[in-house]
């Protein structure tokens, strides 16, 4: 009866083990895209200092870093993933936030959970991606302008 114990107890904890593995294996390359584009940021001269840092799958794969520059004002820069480019830069107090992106979706569509916000570039023209759920459980995608909170694009009941 105890090598019964031991084992389930042994199988548990291995299938605990490898489920962490897997997912710290899976989460590596975006770490380190993210880790990378932050470290042109600073590089560059574009931010001093980063507060977050985005993936932006849109038409082309970039890095958003997040933070303030030189003079202390919060400025969002676009970085090209493989190449680390700096694609632009955008101040935050020029355009909409995160929050009134969201609240723009909800204004017109039924959301029931937000899976994610996101700032790209799209066009040469910054966008809030929001990623959600509709009341039907269907995957919803809609991008708004960054400038001036009006719609782009909507991807709906995926």
């Amino acid at each position: 009866m105890n090598w019964v114990k031991f084992i389930a107890a042994f199988l548990l904890a291995l299938s605990l083990i490898i489920t962490v593995i897997v997912f710290y294996n899976a989460n590596a390359p975006f770490s380190a895209a993210q880790q990378k584009a932050e470290a042109d940021a600073l590089k560059s001269g574009a931010l001093q200092s980063v507060e977050r840092t985005e993936i932006y799958n849109g038409t082309n794969s970039m890095v958003t870093v997040i933070g303030k520059d030189d003079e202390g004002n919060d400025k969002a820069v676009f970085i090209e993933e493989k190449t680390g480019e700096i694609l632009d830069e955008v101040a935050m107090k020029d355009g909409i936030g995160a929050q009134t992106a969201i609240d723009t979706v909800k204004a017109e569509l039924s959301v029931t959970k937000i899976l994610h916000v996101s700032l790209g570039l799209e066009e040469g023209h910054p966008v809030w991606e929001v990623a959600f759920k509709s009341e039907n459980g269907k995957l919803n995608y809609v991008y708004v302008f960054f400038e001036n909170g009006e719609w782009w694009k909507r991807i709906l009941n995926l």
